[in-house]
């Protein structure tokens, strides 16, 4: 049956079913099972499925850090293809891996998955139904059938950017939840994915597998030089570097791998308000500073990133 006649909220129930095992009571750690359209534990604790099709497992309601515009910015500046190449780096990083591991079942966590475009365009380039050229031998690496045999969820603590992920028509998990409380059993994920995002190392290594994997993303010296230099035109506010927070990684896991990426984004006059507002690099800027920079001349970003794959020590 195709999966556009049912609706979303009975397909993510159907997930959920499939996937209950992975899932542990923020309250009282019991673990829990399908009620209905509610994921809940023996001792009574219950927490609906949206009609979006995602959860909100979260305890108390955190004040935002980042606004909804922030996430709905960076939506579309992954929508013209911002983050492909690093998407594709990550995608080889999981096809070796599965190589490696031989098994035939997966669960890949997105932790701090912001507005969701990063797990989502991954699960898409995974299953086959991007084109992306020169990816496109790898995937003769991908040994099971995508759809029945890996399970996808992306956590924030942000419950505008999850509602914005699960507009999506993708079979993935979305939940409110918090990184340093994930309300995942013990040792369940084979990749946790932590990209430009903060990092709860003890979480991570508790809910990963023995032989799992993460992959820690971070900028690099040069990430959107362009943008510093504009917004600060100060040389030390354009300084940035990723070494304290590779050591602080080393010191948490097994530093498996580090891989760099480097390329010139094009795009056009139209994408760089998105660009600025998906960005803290612009909060304390006054509005006059910001409207100067859009009649900048500018025509591409340097996108600088460090790839960190890690194991549990």
């Amino acid at each position: 049956m195709n999966k556009k006649r049912i609706k979303k909220r009975d397909r993510i129930k159907r997930l959920l079913e499939k996937n209950k095992d992975l899932f542990k009571c923020p309250v009282c750690n019991e673990a829990m099972f399908m009620d209905n359209y509610s994921l809940t534990c023996n001792s009574g604790h219950n927490f609906d499925l949206a009609r979006k099709g995602y959860l909100n497992l979260l305890l108390s309601g955190n004040p935002p850090v980042y606004s909804r515009e922030l996430f709905e910015a960076r939506h579309e500046v992954c929508k013209a293809g911002f983050y492909t190449p690093l998407i594709e780096e990550m995608a080889k990083i999981i096809v070796d891996y599965r190589k490696a591991i031989d098994q035939e079942k997966e669960c890949i966590l997105d932790a701090g998955c912001g507005e969701g475009s990063h797990i989502y365009s991954l699960s898409q380039i995974l299953k086959g139904e991007q084109d992306y050229t020169y990816f496109e031998e790898k995937l003769k690496y991908t040994c099971f059938k995508e759809e029945q045999n890996c399970t996808y969820i992306g956590v924030d603590i942000s419950r505008d950017s999850i509602n914005i992920a699960a507009r999506n028509d993708a079979d993935i998990i979305w939940c409110v939840a918090d990184l340093a409380r994930l309300p995942f059993q013990d040792r369940r994920f084979d990749v946790v994915l932590n990209i430009l995002s903060p990092a709860s190392y003890s979480e991570f290594e508790r809910i990963l597998k023995d032989q799992g994997i993460v992959i820690k993303v971070v900028p690099g010296s040069s990430y959107l030089k362009e943008l510093r230099e504009m917004l600060y035109r100060v040389e030390k506010h354009t300084e940035y570097s990723n070494s304290r927070v590779i050591e602080y990684f080393k010191d948490k896991l097994n530093l498996e791998d580090i891989r760099n990426i480097r390329y010139a984004f094009r795009f056009s006059k139209e994408l760089l308000p998105y660009l600025i507002k998906m960005t803290p690099l612009s909060w304390g800027v006054n509005s006059k500073s910001l409207a100067d920079i859009y009649w900048q001349d500018i025509s591409s970003i340097t996108v600088d990133l460090t790839l960190l794959i890690g194991s549990k020590k």
